[in-house]
């Protein structure tokens, strides 16, 4: 059977034989002067990736390969080197820094300020800090000290009550201190954010509680009408319970509205007696001046008031009886130790509780921050005497 194709007009004959003789011809190799640099590039690369596709010795596949181990084992020495000796530590105290700078931050934008955008933007700041000296440029005390400022400055006008006061409440002292709207932005005016961050203002609720105490008690009875009064709980009953470190008293800023004496100490009976004798000769002349007095304060008001005598006159005499009384006392360093005293003592709401149930231990001091005018001028006079005196 004849399997030849039929022969196809188009296509030349003899055609397919050429093309068979020319595949078949050896092709000349292209000489070393005919290749391209990027070839001559490639030859080169072959080498070293492919020593086996290329005819080097063995001694030269060593060195080379020993020449790498070495190049590997030197950059990981170097970069070994430059993590633990340079790049941890500095990453190390960088992180310390961060987190000082951070618990700053978190200290003095407390409270009221914990979403304050000031806030928010010196937190960036500090996570985005590359280095420590940039960390150590970053303000939190200036920034922190305005917003601070600028929030109790209001807060301070929203939390007045009727008598032009306000009340100081310290976070870290568990303490309470009425003062006027003056007083309090001079106290606003004159801190940093490291105090005003521990204060916070609110509208004094206060009652006025009765005590009765002793002298020792009652600031020596050297207390007045309008004192303001810090207390102090002396309740060290077993050596336990005493705390050394504590300094600031249990309330502070307490004003007194009254003061009673038991009414003994209004009775009076008192005598001044001067006596002198003239002998002359046999004749004796003894000669006496006697004063006498005799009183009851309280007696003497009753009287007044029932209108027995000028009740005018009385009053204005008997105008501070006991301070006057206490200031005596004091002053020729003999008094009646034994007195107690009823003071109505005006002390925020929540601590009226604690006052009736410390009556017995409670102390009253007198800060010389508002000290009266005897104590400071006794404080004044003893501090100019050691001056002259040097």
């Amino acid at each position: 059977m004849n399997n030849k194709k039929p022969h196809d007009p188009l296509y030349p004959k003899g055609f397919e034989k050429t093309r068979q003789l020319r595949e078949n011809l050896p092709k000349p190799k292209p000489k070393d002067d005919e290749l391209t640099l990027l070839k001559k590039f490639n030859h080169k690369l072959g080498i070293y990736l492919n020593p086996s596709d290329t005819n080097i010795t063995e001694n030269e596949k060593k060195r080379k390969i020993g020449i790498i181990i070495t190049i590997l084992i030197l950059l990981t020495l170097i970069i070994s080197s430059y993590y633990f000796l340079i790049y941890e530590p500095t990453q190390k105290e960088l992180s310390l820094e961060k987190t000082a700078k951070l618990n700053e931050l978190h200290e003095l934008y407390s409270g009221a300020l914990t979403t304050s955008p000031n806030a928010m933007i010196l937190e960036n700041k500090i996570e985005n800090g590359k280095s420590i000296a940039e960390l150590e440029m970053i303000n939190i005390i200036g920034p922190a000290t305005k917003d601070w400022k600028s929030y109790h400055q209001k807060s301070i006008k929203t939390n007045i009550d009727k008598y032009n006061r306000t009340m100081a409440v310290y976070s870290n002292e568990s303490k309470n201190v009425i003062m006027s709207q003056n007083e309090a932005i001079e106290l606003v005016n004159e801190n940093d954010a490291h105090i005003l961050s521990k204060i916070q203002f609110e509208k004094p609720n206060t009652v006025s509680v009765p005590i009765l105490i002793s002298r020792l008690q009652a600031g020596a009875g050297l207390v007045n009408v309008g004192s303001v009064v810090d207390i102090y709980t002396n309740l060290n009953n077993t050596e336990e319970e005493i705390d050394l470190n504590k300094t600031s008293p249990d309330i502070s800023g307490c004003t007194v509205l009254s003061i009673m004496r038991y009414e003994e100490n209004g009775e009076i009976d008192s005598e001044y007696s001067k006596s002198n004798t003239i002998v002359s000769g046999n004749n004796t002349n003894p000669h006496e001046n006697t004063k006498k007095f005799s009183s009851n304060v309280l007696e003497m008001i009753k009287g007044s008031i029932m209108k027995g005598y000028s009740e005018k006159e009385t009053l204005q005499m008997l105008k501070d009886y006991g301070v006057k009384l206490s200031n005596y006392e004091r002053q020729i360093n003999l008094g009646d130790l034994d007195a107690q005293y009823m003071l109505l003592i005006e002390t925020p709401q929540d601590k009226v509780s604690y006052m009736i149930n410390n009556m017995d231990n409670i102390i009253l001091t007198i800060p010389t921050t508002n000290a009266p005018d005897w104590m400071i001028n006794e404080i004044n006079s003893t501090y100019q005497y050691e001056e002259n005196y040097y």
